[in-house]
């Protein structure tokens, strides 16, 4: 190709941009009408769309060895959380729910993420309970719990043969000393009553644990953002003016395309 066709091919773009843009000028007035009531229908049904809030809570599993299987396990039975399934696991407060997500966390075996999207603010906390009471009532969760109550149990019955062990062996031992006859060569009453005293101590924790035992718990109140996340203004509003000009732009086109076609085909 010859540089002056590459000239010629040049000078006839640059004519083509020039025509396009002539279009433009032209229907300036419709591709900026069209612009502008697009914003402000956006804006308008954005500002009327109900507003969404967002809560999120961390939840405990139980306090078992295969922490990591449990909450894929428990991930597996819970499945999609579709709105059918939202209305069974929330049957108080659904009806106010908009989305629920049960995610696993990151760099943690025996902790879920629970992110519930509510209508207000005042639904999230009593949905999280709610929640939290279906996992366990699931039965994987209550397996998970009745093995460690009764490892507790065993672990506490353990303890206590060893406390009424260590007493009557320390009985025997004053009972000797009283009697003053020899003592076995490396008893020491004072390591005796701290041994007997650890133990009884442990046993205590064993108890405390059996007492508060539960299933998924909550680590604290549900965290709620101040500042609804649904309807996003700024969002809408942007995506309605892109859509409006690249349709703002079409039509001017195809009007000045169905003009021409009517000079070169006249009735």
């Amino acid at each position: 190709m010859s540089l002056y066709d590459n000239k010629h091919l040049s000078k006839a773009d640059e004519v083509n941009f020039y025509d396009y843009w002539k279009v433009i000028v032209k229907r300036k007035r419709l591709i900026i009408g069209l612009f502008v009531i697009a914003i402000l229908v956006s804006a308008v049904i954005s500002l009327l769309m109900p507003k969404i809030y967002r809560g999120e809570v961390t939840l405990k599993l139980p306090a078992i060895t295969a922490k990591e299987l449990i909450a894929k396990e428990l991930l597996g039975v819970i499945g999609k959380l579709d709105a059918e399934k939202i209305k069974s696991i929330l049957p108080k407060t659904h009806h106010l729910i908009a989305d629920v997500k049960l995610n696993a966390l990151k760099d943690s075996t025996d902790k879920l993420q629970l992110i519930i999207e509510a209508k207000n603010t005042d639904a999230l906390p009593q949905a999280a309970t709610e929640f939290v009471e279906y996992l366990n009532d699931i039965p994987i969760i209550k397996r998970f719990v009745e093995e460690e109550r009764q490892r507790l149990l065993k672990q506490s019955e353990e303890l206590s043969k060893a406390i009424e062990e260590s007493n009557k062996l320390s009985e025997t031992f004053k009972k000797v000393l009283k009697e003053g006859r020899l003592i076995p060569v490396g008893f020491n009453p004072t390591e005796m009553n701290k041994r007997i005293s650890d133990i009884k101590i442990e046993k205590l924790m064993v108890e405390q644990a059996l007492n508060r035992q539960k299933g998924v718990e909550m680590t604290d109140k549900p965290y709620i953002l101040k500042n609804p996340v649904k309807p996003s203004i700024k969002k809408n509003i942007v995506i309605a003016g892109i859509t409006s000009l690249f349709a703002g732009i079409f039509l001017a086109f195809f009007m000045e395309f169905i003009k021409n076609m009517r000079r070169k085909n006249p009735q």
